[in-house]
């Protein structure tokens, strides 16, 4: 399936500092530029006046000095932007409501590049991982229901972190246990830990130090990612060295290793499907070892590989139930996600393209899409209501949310506020019945959004 090309919306990513200078009348009036891309066709570029009304004050109008392209309100106290030469719609432009910045591992001069991330189940804390293997733990803010600004509330955190560095070089995967008060880390140096997410008291002058309670090794290459099984007594972790294997936590010791066509890239975990691929349907055999935790039997894993396919194992039965079609064109599976509620997979490559499939017919994909063509970084699935969507990370630092279904694949939103720092961790969260979306980059901030 060739992959449709979906357009690219950028917008400075200061427009929001400058409305509200214009509102505030600091200033009579200010340009700001918007630029908007799709494969193979010409580029679209504007400027947008930004000037305060003359009979209402409490108003700002957006004239296009120069381009063809709209600017204006999307109906929710956001921005939207749309390009008729390029057939692109009106598609929001959403700026974070909150930016994370460690000021000594984002400052502007030499960011540290945040390898990666991830968010507490309970959603009070969060974690990120570095290119020096260190991990810090920092606490989450109450988002401001009544904020009016489209600026994110810039929160410094340098003070309320608790610090570590379990691996000897760069940090690749990190997940919280369902408690939110363990963490699991991977790294480049072939191993594994499990480290308390225990959070200070209070703001300190220094990081608060914690040691990993477990170290587990017997990868021969990087991890590259990992699973939690039910509460955390088992683990799974992928790996370079083309080997998945499954963890007994208490004992630091591998139970089983399943072994893959190719060096894994990526990972994800969930459910076994209602209807397995290869057919088997009846109950997986009862487990051997005792190490082994019931909830292990239904899980499956579906591994991102070095050759371009994707593949499916069934921890159940200890074997592979699935293996996708040799591309024409294969390139690497940077990331994936797989959701069981939804039966979808999507598989994102080191060209860009985003494939979505339906588990119970994985033989064809559903759809397949690209943008610039720069290598996808990290997916999470996007569900508000009946629509399912993906929020996608890029190298390119233009991280968006695109629908699929029931309609799409098309954009339904842009994430403005990195300023072209790559994007390598995305995540999507539930609060208060309302969906966030957290990116974390290469300039050393974590954003918060809410789609």
């Amino acid at each position: 399936m060739s992959s449709l090309s979906l357009p690219v919306v950028t917008i400075q990513h200061t427009f929001p500092d400058i409305i509200k200078e214009v509102l505030d009348g600091d200033i009579p009036y200010e340009n700001f530029w918007i630029s908007c891309y799709k494969t193979s066709e010409p580029s679209v570029h504007a400027k947008v006046k930004a000037e305060l009304d003359e009979n209402n004050r409490s108003l700002v109008n957006f004239d296009p000095a120069e381009g063809e392209i709209e600017f204006s309100k999307d109906g929710d106290g956001g921005y939207a932007v749309a390009c008729k030469p390029l057939g692109v719609p009106r598609t929001r432009v959403a700026t974070a409501l909150q930016e994370y910045r460690d000021e000594e591992r984002a400052n502007a001069s030499r960011p540290h590049r945040i390898t990666a991330f991830s968010i507490s189940p309970d959603s009070s804390r969060f974690a990120t991982g570095y290119l020096d293997g260190s991990i810090f733990l920092y606490p989450t803010s109450t988002l401001d229901r009544s904020r009016t600004t489209l600026i994110p509330d810039t929160l410094d955190v340098t003070k309320w972190k608790t610090a570590s560095r379990p691996h000897l070089s760069s940090v690749t995967s990190l997940k919280f246990f369902p408690s939110s008060r363990v963490i699991l880390s991977s790294g480049q140096d072939f191993s594994l830990t499990i480290l308390p997410a225990d959070l200070p008291d209070g703001p300190t002058p220094s990081a608060t130090r914690i040691a990993p309670v477990r170290t587990l090794r017997g990868h021969v290459r990087p991890v590259t990612d990992t699973a939690i099984i039910g509460v955390g007594r088992n683990i799974v972790s992928s790996s370079l060295d083309a080997t998945i294997k499954l963890w007994d936590v208490s004992s630091g010791e591998a139970i089983s290793s399943l072994s893959p066509q190719s060096a894994i890239l990526s990972m994800s975990s969930g459910n076994r499907m209602p209807a397995p691929p290869d057919g088997e349907e009846h109950p997986p055999p009862a487990a051997t070892d005792p190490r082994e935790v019931p909830e292990t039997s239904s899980k499956v894993v579906v591994c991102g590989l070095q050759n371009g396919e994707f593949q499916f194992f069934d921890l159940g039965f200890k074997k592979s139930v699935f293996r996708s079609p040799i591309s024409q064109n294969p390139s690497p599976l940077t990331s994936i996600a797989y959701s069981e509620a939804d039966n979808l997979l999507a598989t994102g490559s080191a060209s860009g393209v985003v494939t979505l499939y339906d588990t119970r017919s994985l033989g064809s994909p559903l759809t397949s899409f690209s943008r610039l063509e720069t290598e996808i970084e990290d997916l999470a699935f996007v569900r508000s209501g009946t629509e399912v969507a993906l929020a996608i990370a890029t190298s390119d630092g233009l991280p968006y949310v695109a629908n699929v279904l029931p309609e799409g694949p098309s954009v339904k939103a842009e994430l403005i506020g990195v300023d072209c720092d790559p994007v390598r961790n995305i995540a999507a969260t539930t609060s208060d019945g309302r969906t966030e979306v957290w990116s974390a980059s290469d300039d050393g901030v974590v954003r918060r959004y809410v789609i």
